[in-house]
């Protein structure tokens, strides 16, 4: 069942026009400890970036962490630099640390931020789904109960 979600997630891709190309950035996303392949999808923005929105667990509020990946010495690793959320406190930044910054923004806040998360790992929970510019949201339940990596490849350095 899962493995026709994601060819039928691989076919929704192609007919809305998104082609992976052999050597382009992508983002491939599999289980994180048995390394199963789930999903692979074209990062086509520059710098190569997707956002990752959820419900928080105990407020029940939006969160939206945007990802943005950097190559560099060989390797391409996420760096998470913005945290947008309504609410205070269970695990949500209240003030900003070195370098970071914190502003109100309508009912909620966000930070900007430079931090690196490598490996990306995420668990499909709380409505967790993956958004790409020009992509259909993914609902990461969908693709596994498991906790689930995210590894961009064939990303060049700027």
């Amino acid at each position: 069942m899962a493995g026709q979600r994601v060819v039928l997630r691989a076919c929704a891709l192609l007919l809305a026009g998104v082609v992976c190309s052999a050597g382009a950035c992508e983002l491939v996303l599999t289980e994180h400890r048995s390394g199963r392949h789930l999903l692979t999808v074209p990062l086509l923005a520059q710098p190569p970036i997707a956002t990752v929105r959820f419900t928080h667990s105990v407020l029940g509020t939006p969160v939206a962490d945007r990802y943005e990946w950097r190559t560099g010495a060989g390797q391409t690793v996420a760096h998470l630099v913005e945290e947008r959320y309504e609410g205070d406190g269970y695990g949500l930044p209240n003030a900003a640390g070195p370098g970071e910054t914190l502003v109100r923004d309508g009912p909620g806040w966000r930070l900007s931020l430079n931090r690196v998360v490598h490996p990306l790992v995420v668990p499909p929970v709380q409505g967790m789904r993956l958004e790409i510019a020009g992509q259909p949201p993914v609902v990461l339940q969908t693709l596994s109960v498991k906790s689930i990596e995210f590894r961009a490849v064939h990303c060049a350095a700027p």
